[in-house]
C-alpha cells in the first residue's frame, strides 16, 4: 500500500495481508496517510534464502517456456514507483497480448486503484477482443502445495485481465515450488474474490470510521515487517496471547468477561468461572497464567509438577519409560527447499558411553541415496541396540521426528518391518508431550529453547535457530565448504544432547513426584511387538498372497492441497494447513481405515493423479513469537 500523488494505490499482496490479519491493512493504512512510518526492516538470512529461492524458481519456469520454444515477452519497466511509470508497464504488457506473444513475462496490471505483477501470462486459444486468443495468468510458489492466499493474489491479476482482455481467464496456474502446474479454475473463487475485495475496499477507500484493531498473533506474524510492533503492543499491554498455550478463541472470551491480561488471568480466583470455557481448560491457563506472573514478580525461571489426571494414566510424567544404558537421543535437520521434496540431510544421535561422557554421530546424507543410506543406518543402529536390550528407547522432542521417519519409509520403500516394530513397540518416546502434560514452567513457549533453560546453559555458537540451520546448508550446497558443515553438526549434537539431559531432569521431576508428592508414577509396560500377519501377508505376498487392500485414494477421490470446489474450500484451516490428503498420524503400519499398496506394504495417498507419501514436514520457522510456537526450536 503506497500513496501515489494524491491515490492510495494497493496490491494483490495487501489483499492477501489483509485477510491474513485485519490489523495489518489498518497498520498499513496509517504508515501511507503518514501517521507513523514502519519498523526498519532487519537483515534476516531466511527470507534472504526464500526470494533468492523464490527468484530460481520463477526463472527456472521462464526456462522451460524458452526450451518448448515459445515466443516471450520480458516486460522491461521493473518495479514501476510512480503512476506514469505503471501506466506505461502495463501498457507494455498489453501491447505484447495484442502481439499474439506466447508467454508475457512479469506483466504489470494498474487501473489507477489497483497494481498487480503477475509472473507469467500464458497465451490459450479462446477467442477475445485480442483476437483469436486470450491469456490465463500463472504464477510461481515456492510452496508445496496450493494455498488460499495464492489463488487470491492471481484472482487480482486476473480480474484486471479480464478487462483488458474483454474474456475472463479459465484458469488459474499455480507453479509450486516441486515444478508442477496447479491449473484452477476462476469461476470456482470468483465470488470468494469479490466479497473479499469488497470488503477490504470498504476498509481502505470507504468513508467509515476505520476499526478497531488488534495486534493479535497469526500465521503471518512470521513473515511480517511488522513484527516487532505488534510484539512490543502486546507486551505493554500484558496480552493473554503472551500465555503459552493461550488460544485466540479463549482470548476473545477471557476478554468478553473482564479479562483482558496475563496479570489478570494469573489473579483469576480458582473458583470463578468464565462464560463458555470449559473448567479444564480455564484451570489448565489460569495456571499457566499464574506461575508466569509469579516468574516475572520474582525475576527467575520457575517450575511445578503437574499432578498426574486419573482419566488420563500414563500421561506426563509417568510416560517416561525405565532408562536403559542404550537408549539414542534423536533430532533432525532438514532443508525444505533442496531437491524436489525437501531433504533430510542429517539425522543426528547422541548417547552416553560407559563412563557417562556423551557421544554423537551424525549421519549425513546429502542427495536421494545418501538420504536413504542415512535412514538406513539409523534404523539399523537402532534395532542392533533393540536386539541387545529391549527396554531401550529413542527420544526426541515433538513430533518431526516420528513423522520423517515413516515419510523416509515411504519415500525409500526401504525398512518398513523394522519401523513397524519400532512403532508398534513404542520404542519412540516424545519428550514434547512428556513436558506439557507433566511440567508447567514459567515460559511463554514451551520450544526446547525455553525448556533448556532449567537444565542448560545458554548455547553459542554460529548457528543457534533452526531455521539459520536450513541457511548454512543452502550455503553449503553453494560453496561446498565443509565449515558449514562442521558447524551444523554442533548444531545439531547441541540438539541431540539437549534432549539426552531433558530426559535426565525429567527423570528427577519423577523422583520428585513419588518421593515429595506421594504420587503414584509407574512405568510405561514395554511390549515386544512384531509386524502384524496382515503386513506380512501385503509386504511378501501381495494379492496372490491374499492382501485385499488396495492403495489410499483409489476407492474415493483425494483432493490436493486446494482442490476446485469455490470458497468455502479458501477458508478451511486443514487446506491451508496442507492436511488434506495426508494420512493421519499411526501408530503402527496397518491399523484403522489406511490403506496399503499391497505390492510394497507402504501406505499411499492419491492427489490429483499423483501417489506421494504424507506432507507432514512443519514450514520452515521464519519467525518465533507467543502463539506461533515450534516445539523443536
Amino acid at each position: 500500500m503506497q500513496v501515489l500523488g494524491d491515490s492510495i494505490v494497493v496490491s494483490a499482496t495487501d489483499l492477501v495481508g489483509y485477510l491474513a490479519c485485519d490489523h495489518l491493512a489498518t497498520l498499513e493504512l496509517g504508515r501511507a496517510q503518514g501517521l507513523w512510518e514502519r519498523p526498519p526492516r532487519r537483515e534476516d538470512p531466511e527470507l534472504v534464502l526464500l526470494q533468492e529461492r523464490g527468484v530460481e524458481h520463477e526463472l527456472a519456469y521462464l526456462e522451460r517456456h524458452r526450451a518448448a520454444g515459445r515466443s516471450i515477452h520480458e516486460v522491461q519497466l521493473r518495479g514501476p514507483t510512480t503512476l506514469e511509470e505503471l501506466r506505461a508497464a502495463e501498457a507494455e504488457t498489453l501491447d505484447a497480448m495484442r502481439r499474439g506473444v506466447e508467454v508475457v513475462y512479469q506483466a504489470t496490471f494498474f487501473d489507477g486503484r489497483w497494481r498487480g505483477h503477475a509472473d507469467f501470462l500464458l497465451r490459450t486459444d479462446r477467442p477475445s477482443d485480442l483476437g483469436a486468443w486470450s491469456y490465463d495468468v500463472a504464477d510461481t510458489k515456492l510452496a508445496r502445495g496450493v494455498k488460499a492466499g495464492a489463488l487470491l493474489q492471481v484472482c487480482v491479476y486476473a480480474d484486471r485481465l479480464t478487462t483488458l482482455q474483454g474474456v475472463p481467464p479459465e484458469r488459474l496456474v499455480i507453479v509450486t515450488g516441486d515444478g508442477v502446474e496447479h491449473p484452477e479454475r476462476l469461476a470456482d473463487y470468483a465470488a470468494f474474490y469479490r466479497t473479499v475485495k469488497a470488503r477490504f475496499e470498504a476498509r481502505v477507500f470507504g468513508d467509515l470510521p476505520a476499526p478497531d484493531t488488534y495486534p493479535d498473533p497469526v500465521d503471518h506474524c512470521r513473515v511480517c515487517a511488522w513484527f516487532p510492533t505488534c510484539m512490543d503492543r502486546r507486551r505493554a499491554d500484558d496480552h493473554l496471547s503472551l500465555v503459552a498455550g493461550m488460544t485466540r478463541t479463549y482470548t476473545e472470551r477471557l476478554i468478553d468477561d473482564g479479562v483482558p491480561t496475563l496479570a489478570d488471568l494469573g489473579e483469576l480466583p480458582a473458583d470463578r468461572a468464565v462464560p463458555r470455557m470449559n473448567p479444564r481448560p480455564l484451570r489448565r491457563i489460569r495456571d499457566q497464567a499464574r506461575l508466569q506472573l509469579s516468574g516475572r514478580r520474582a525475576g527467575a525461571l520457575l517450575y511445578e509438577l503437574v499432578p498426574p489426571d486419573p482419566e488420563a494414566p500414563g500421561h506426563g510424567l509417568a510416560a517416561l519409560p525405565e532408562p536403559s544404558a542404550l537408549d539414542l537421543f534423536f533430532d533432525i535437520e532438514a532443508d525444505p527447499w533442496a531437491l524436489d521434496d525437501g531433504l533430510e540431510y542429517l539425522l543426528g544421535v547422541a548417547w552416553r558411553d560407559g563412563n557417562g561422557t556423551h557421544e554423537y554421530r551424525p549421519i549425513w546424507g546429502h542427495d536421494r541415496r545418501g538420504e536413504k543410506a542415512a535412514f538406513e543406518a539409523f534404523i539399523d543402529l537402532v534395532i542392533d541396540r533393540l536386539e541387545r536390550d529391549p527396554q531401550m528407547h529413542v527420544y526426541h522432542y515433538a513430533g518431526y521426528e516420528s513423522g520423517a521417519i515413516k515419510r523416509l519409509m515411504q519415500r525409500h520403500a526401504t525398512r518398513e518391518d523394522e519401523v513397524d516394530r519400532l512403532l508398534r513397540g513404542q520404542v519412540l518416546v516424545d519428550l514434547y508431550q512428556v513436558v506439557r502434560q507433566g511440567i508447567r514452567a514459567s515460559v511463554e513457549s514451551y520450544s526446547i529453547k525455553s525448556i533448556e533453560k532449567f537444565y542448560m546453559p545458554v548455547r553459542a555458537g554460529p548457528i543457534t535457530e533452526a531455521g539459520f540451520s536450513v541457511v548454512e546448508y543452502e550455503r553449503w550446497l553453494r560453496d561446498r565448504d565443509t565449515a558449514h558443515l562442521r558447524d551444523l553438526a554442533e548444531y545439531n549434537r547441541d540438539d541431540c544432547v539437549s534432549t539426552l539431559l531433558l530426559r535426565d531432569w525429567l527423570e528427577v521431576r519423577r523422583r520428585d513426584a513419588i518421593i515429595d508428592q506421594g504420587w503414584s508414577m509407574p512405568r510405561p509396560t514395554t511390549t515386544v511387538a512384531e509386524p502384524s500377519e496382515s503386513l506380512t501377508v501385503c509386504t511378501r505376498g501381495g494379492p496372490a498372497g491374499g492382501c485385499s487392500r488396495r492403495p489410499v485414494g483409489t476407492d474415493r477421490g483425494g483432493g490436493g492441497a486446494l482442490a476446485p470446489g469455490g470458497a468455502a474450500r479458501l477458508a478451511s484451516p486443514r487446506r491451508e494447513a496442507g492436511l488434506v490428503g495426508v494420512l493421519p498420524p499411526a501408530q503402527s503400519l496397518d491399523r484403522g481405515p489406511r490403506r496399503r499398496d499391497c505390492r510394497t506394504g507402504r501406505a499411499r495417498v492419491r492427489r490429483r493423479g499423483r501417489t506421494v507419501g504424507p506432507v507432514d514436514r512443519p514450514p520452515l520457522p521464519l519467525r518465533s513469537s507467543p502463539g506461533l510456537e515450534d516445539p523443536r526450536r
